[in-house]
C-alpha cells in the first residue's frame, strides 16, 4: 500500500534523495498518479520501472507544472 495518495500535496527533493547528505532544495507538487508497473510517463515519456512494492509517484510541480515520476525516498512529507 502506498504511503501517499493521488491528490496529496507533497514536499520533495527534485534531484537526488531526501537525505541530509544531498543538501538539495525542496519543492512542492501534487501527486497525480501512483505508478505500480513499468511504463512511459510525463511530458518526455521517460521509461519508469515500478512495482507494487516500489511504486513511483507522478508529481506535478507547483511552479513549473511539469510531471515527473519519483521514488518515495525523495518525498520529504506533506506540503503545508
Amino acid at each position: 500500500m502506498s504511503e501517499y495518495k493521488v491528490g496529496d500535496r507533497v514536499k520533495y527533493h527534485g534531484i537526488g534523495t531526501a537525505s541530509a547528505a544531498t543538501q538539495t532544495s525542496v519543492t512542492t507538487g501534487e501527486i497525480v498518479e501512483i505508478i505500480t508497473e513499468s511504463q512511459q510517463v510525463g511530458e518526455t515519456q521517460q521509461k519508469v520501472k515500478a512495482s507494487d512494492s516500489e511504486p513511483r509517484y507522478l508529481i506535478r510541480n507547483d511552479n513549473t507544472k511539469k510531471e515527473t515520476a519519483y521514488k518515495a525516498d525523495v518525498i520529504v512529507g506533506m506540503a503545508d
